[in-house]
């Protein structure tokens, strides 16, 4: 498998400009270095990486289709093993307007606000209490 590389969202790509931006797509830059086998071998995966000081939850998306892709829903759970969710079923989409197109072996963050309530939960997940499921993923094939 390709090591796997951080991908600048679209609103990122004419430059950085938010110094906050800057300093998450280094961590993401060194997270990738750390995690070059990252994701699912000729799949489409999600992995949560924590908690950023905004109260956002940070994820990357990761490509291992082996084809760009745009416009990628899904519907999202996270939450503690019999017991409370963070998200239950929340339908996600990563448009292209707004993301852009996922390239093969990419790995492109996203964010999801946080209550305190769903902050408080996430504190209480540990690996292996937490479940996340991913269902009823769809995409467009980009050119």
């Amino acid at each position: 498998m390709e090591p796997l590389k951080i991908q600048l969202q679209k609103y990122d790509e004419g430059g950085i400009i938010d110094p906050g931006a800057e300093e998450l797509y280094a961590g993401l830059e060194k997270w990738a270095a750390e995690n070059p086998d990252g994701g699912i071998e000729q799949d489409f995966s999600i992995q949560v990486l924590g908690i950023t000081a905004n109260s956002s939850m940070l994820f990357v998306a990761i490509n291992r289709l082996g084809i760009p892709v745009k416009n990628v829903s899904f519907v999202y759970s996270l939450g503690v093993r019999g017991g409370e969710r963070i998200w239950n079923r929340v339908r996600i989409h990563l448009s292209e307007d707004q993301i852009g197109i996922i390239m093969p072996n990419r790995a492109m963050p996203f964010l999801l606000d946080l209550s305190p309530e769903q902050e408080a939960l996430f504190d209480r997940m540990t690996e292996s209490n937490q479940i996340g499921e991913l269902e009823f993923f769809t995409y467009d094939r980009a050119e």
